[in-house]
């Protein structure tokens, strides 16, 4: 670019220190990093220079007698070598950069200062020049519609002419306010184009000193450059001709028998093979299966069917009525013995409510060491957290309360995974959805906080949850129908609303895509119409996510 090329384009650099400002930024931090490199140059050399003296050490120490005083001595100049090395670049090389450097960064921060400074005072010139200009067109405004008066009130025949005099007055009068306010525009304008003459040969100054640092840097960079690579070219001829002179006495030798029973003998041997530790297959899917077919995962869902008014019972005398955030240990004893479901439960709703209050309750390895028992107690604490939820409008009320929170939500997504639990992980995404904090005036849902852990995203776990949802559609209790045909349409209906559901509680976790798969797969295989499923279809593929 020859100078009358960067005189064109100093103007376009009006209003945009922040860009010369970050170049000056990324210029120096060029500069650093490559005084970084050579000072973990120097470091990596002086690393090895040890590593050579120790092994030089061993060889002295040892019993080998063929070569090992040459041996020695090769390794020790060697060494003598690198230590020369690194010192010629700690001390002269990186001492070089160092200056240059600290020189740039004195006129850096000058050229950032000065910089800033004329960014303000230029704000202070365009406010002057927008207020003297507004001022000027109102004026002028006001003396058009001063005219028009003029020459209504002269021409029509109910005013008096008194009035009329008036009115040319008072024009007079706006006429001369408006030719005051035009000079001190004219002024105005003069003194802003005088500090943008200024501003622009400022700019341009600032750049040349830019493009000098650059130059130096990249001089500097060279130059040191230039200097290793003629040292180290030093080193390798030097180290050449020592390996020729042992190479040279190493020919005069006749060895090779004695060098290859060596080799034979110390040949490294096969790795044996280890022995494998037997771990049957686990997942989620399986787990969630085998407890289907045990029943187990039916009797949990009516177990919370059935206890579902006692859960509310609890919620209203242990958090409504008493508001209760912690529990004695003789009272959490007692529970604990009791081993019944509202027991657990009471543990687990007064736990939430600490949580919810942005408490820590005393009792927390209790509580993870019910966690750990079984799925049961850890559906129990989801659905104290959707009944407190619930019950709060799903409105977290400070943000401590809901960093608790997120805490605790990892905390059971954490036991899910060890225990490959799908249930309580499931009901744990569905109601995150729902829960949030107002951030800002807008919604901040606890999903989002939770939706990075990349279990969320496996095949495993979203065909678990799946499965579920089918399973529910499909044991689900058909009521008041005697019709076999209408018994079959209603499980239908219930199929394409549970999977209508998991979807799109899935979709907030995961790309519409994937979720379409499944969505399709076991529409599919469950005989769904094809209507419905034409149209869940184009409700997944509309799906945004948050």
């Amino acid at each position: 670019m020859n100078q009358t090329q960067k005189l064109a384009y100093y103007p376009n650099l009006l209003g945009q220190s922040e860009r010369i400002i970050q170049q000056n930024v990324e210029s120096k931090r060029g500069l650093e990093e490559y005084l970084a490199i050579l000072n973990e140059r120097a470091n990596i050399e002086d690393q090895y220079a040890k590593a050579l003296h120790r092994l030089s050490q061993q060889i002295d120490r040892s019993s080998i007698t063929y070569l090992r005083e040459q041996l020695v001595n090769q390794l020790r100049q060697k060494i003598e070598r690198l230590e020369n090395f690194v010192d010629f670049i700690r001390s002269e090389i990186v001492e070089q950069v160092k200056e240059i450097l600290q020189n740039q960064n004195q006129v850096q921060r000058k050229i950032i200062d000065e910089m800033k400074g004329l960014e303000w005072d230029l704000q202070d010139k365009q406010d002057d020049l927008m207020g003297g200009k507004l001022d000027y067109k109102l004026q002028a405004r006001e003396l058009e519609q001063s005219g028009i008066q003029d020459m209504i009130y002269q021409y029509s025949l109910d005013i008096s002419e008194d009035k009329t005099i008036k009115q040319v007055s008072k024009t007079q009068q706006i006429q001369s306010e408006c030719i005051k306010l035009e000079k001190e525009f004219e002024i105005i304008v003069l003194s802003y184009n005088e500090f943008i003459d200024v501003y622009r040969t400022k700019m341009e100054s600032y750049l040349s000193q830019m493009e000098q640092q650059e130059q130096q840097k990249l001089l500097v960079q060279k130059d040191t450059l230039m200097k290793l690579f003629l040292f180290e070219s030093s080193i390798s001829k030097q180290s050449l001709q020592d390996t020729e002179k042992l190479n040279d006495q190493i020919r005069k030798t006749n060895l090779q028998d004695v060098i290859e029973n060596f080799i034979m003998k110390y040949q490294r041997p096969q790795e044996a093979p280890r022995i494998l530790e037997f771990r049957p297959y686990s997942s989620f899917l399986a787990k969630t299966i085998e407890s289907m077919r045990s029943q187990e995962y039916q009797k949990l869902k009516d177990v919370i069917k059935a206890h579902n008014d006692t859960f509310y019972n609890i919620f209203e005398d242990s958090v409504k009525k008493n508001n209760l955030q912690t529990i004695e240990e003789q009272e959490l004893t007692h529970l604990i013995n009791r081993n019944s479901v509202q027991a657990i439960y009471k543990i687990m709703q007064i736990h939430i409510n600490c949580v919810w209050n942005a408490n820590e309750i005393q009792n927390n390895e209790t509580i993870i060491g019910l966690l750990r028992q079984s799925t049961q107690n850890r559906l129990l604490w989801c659905q104290a957290l959707e009944i407190q939820a619930n019950k709060s409008n799903y409105k977290v009320q400070s943000n401590d309360a809901y960093e608790q929170l997120i805490k605790w939500s990892q905390k059971i997504i954490n036991l899910c995974i060890e225990f490959l639990d799908a249930s309580p992980l499931r009901k744990l995404i569905t109601v995150s959805s729902l829960i949030h904090v107002a951030v800002q005036n807008k919604k901040h849902f606890l999903m989002y906080n939770i939706k990075d852990n990349k279990v969320l995203q496996t095949a495993d776990f979203i065909e678990a949850s799946v499965v579920q949802a089918v399973y529910d559609a499909l044991v689900e209790e058909i009521k008041e129908v005697t019709t076999q045909e209408e018994r079959i349409r209603r499980q239908k209906i219930n199929i394409l609303t549970q999977l209508s559901k998991i979807c799109f509680t899935l979709l907030q976790f995961n790309p519409v895509s994937v979720i379409k798969i499944y969505a399709e797969n076991y529409l599919k295989q469950l005989s769904v119409a094809q209507d419905a499923t034409e149209n869940l279809m184009f409700q997944i593929e509309s799906f945004e996510q948050f």
